[in-house]
């Protein structure tokens, strides 16, 4: 029977997580009050979960460097951004299914529902950019899963939604992203710089444990990372999303990484503790 695998139970009773859960609670309250603006105050915090959930997938062994990445993204995102939550939370499924970080067999239901949602933030943005961000996410599934016929299906799938987005909505360019401004070039050296030196430390993380209690490679890890720096790197050149989607993506990779930089200094090692 098929049935969604990529979902991960935020257990309250594991410290961090009830932490995480009452801070965003607290965030939404305190923001609505203050704004009286409530539909933005919940793009806010929900904003804020996904910086944790995000930075949850790309440094798995780690639970602090997390909260790193959620501090930044508060001080990156003064008032209330604009932030496209479907992107995000379809970021963080496509990052779960090339790790298996859940430890389930992907399904049918997975599948469909990332091609699904992919559709959904292409038809909202109005860019043929995702359907090959889908393309490419299936294309590395069948290298992860051993080539397995499933993906070569979605991989047709993929080529097909690109064919039909780029038919339809082309890949617009903002003209701010092709003059590439200073502020712009910036980001994404900013980004870039952070996200290799986070990448040159993961490399040695060990004993990465899934869901199930079951060990994960770490090179998958590190694929679903480079696959995401590919995503903020088309964000910031291609898309010219809201403000406050690419600040939350900056987010993690600083967050991340700075944690990694803390640690190196703290003499604590790349694996650390906990």
């Amino acid at each position: 029977m098929a049935y969604f695998t990529l979902a991960r139970k935020v257990d309250p009773t594991y410290r961090t997580n009830l932490i995480i859960i009452i801070v965003t609670v607290t965030l939404l309250i305190a923001s609505g009050l203050l704004t009286s603006n409530w539909s933005g105050s919940l793009v806010f915090s929900a904003g804020f979960f996904l910086t944790w959930a995000l930075a949850r997938e790309i440094d798995p062994l780690h639970d602090k460097s997390a909260f790193v990445a959620t501090a930044v993204y508060l001080l990156m995102t003064m008032g209330i951004p604009e932030i496209n939550l479907g992107l995000v939370f379809w970021t963080v499924l496509l990052l779960r299914m090339i790790t298996k970080i859940t430890g389930k067999t992907i399904t049918l239901l997975d599948l469909l529902s990332l091609t699904g949602l992919g559709i959904y933030v292409m038809l909202g943005q109005e860019n043929g950019i995702y359907g090959l961000i889908l393309t490419g996410a299936m294309v590395l599934g069948y290298i992860r899963f051993s080539k397995s016929g499933i993906f070569q299906i979605f991989i047709m799938v993929g080529v097909i939604v690109s064919i039909w987005g780029i038919t339809k909505y082309s890949i617009p360019v903002s003209e701010a992203a092709l003059e590439m401004d200073s502020f712009r070039w910036m980001l994404l050296l900013l980004g870039l710089a952070f996200g290799t030196f986070y990448g040159t430390r993961f490399r040695k993380d060990r004993d990465i444990q899934d869901d199930l209690g079951g060990l994960v490679e770490s090179k998958y890890v590190l694929l679903s990372y480079i696959f995401f720096l590919g995503i903020y790197t088309l964000l910031i050149m291609v898309t010219g999303p809201a403000g406050g989607t690419v600040s939350l993506f900056l987010a993690v990779i600083l967050g991340v990484s700075l944690y990694r930089i803390w640690m190196m200094i703290s003499n604590r090692g790349d694996r650390g503790t906990e």
